[in-house]
């Protein structure tokens, strides 16, 4: 990781930079100390757990939080070096596009977290790649790939149950 204020960029200090920091890390949850990103994604649950439910509230957010993303993490990589493990808002992304169109019990919620953090941990070969595209575009691109293949997987899951005999308990 970078310094934490760049010499070079003085529009990056002060409260510039503690704004982006806010919203980069999921309201400062990319600075817990073990596992951000899983930190993050498990405090976006309560969130993708009723945003599942309104798919147009769920795809603005991602919209709009995908949008904010890719220019603030390029600017942080400025400051902190290339993907910083503080920019986490590329998790809260890949986690509200697991639960987009699944509705979801509070099971399926807890399955698809641990479906999501799979996809996310492990990175198919086309999702690591994307993590080369510039800047931020690459820090969201491999989340939003990974939310993909999670969401497939979740919505597979929950509309297997009834076929193989089992009681819906994901959604």
């Amino acid at each position: 990781m970078g310094s934490e204020v760049s010499q070079q960029d003085p529009a990056l200090a002060g409260w510039r930079l503690r704004l982006a920091a806010l919203v980069a890390s999921g309201l400062y949850t990319g600075y817990f100390p073990i596992a951000p990103a899983t930190v993050t994604s498990f405090f976006t649950l309560l969130p993708a757990y009723y945003l599942a439910r309104c798919w147009w509230g769920n795809l603005a957010a991602v919209v709009v939080l995908f949008s904010a993303g890719v220019p603030l993490a390029t600017t942080l990589e400025r400051v902190w070096g290339r993907d910083p493990k503080r920019v986490t808002i590329d998790e809260i992304v890949g986690t509200l596009i697991t639960f987009f169109l699944n509705p979801v019990t509070v099971w399926g919620l807890l399955a698809g977290f641990f479906i999501w953090r799979f996809f996310d941990v492990v990175k198919l070969p086309f999702v690591h790649r994307s993590q080369n595209l510039p800047g931020g575009w690459g820090v969201m691109a491999d989340d939003v790939l990974a939310g993909i293949c999670a969401n497939v997987v979740l919505r597979a899951l929950i509309y297997l149950q009834p076929v193989a005999g089992l009681p819906r308990i994901l959604g």
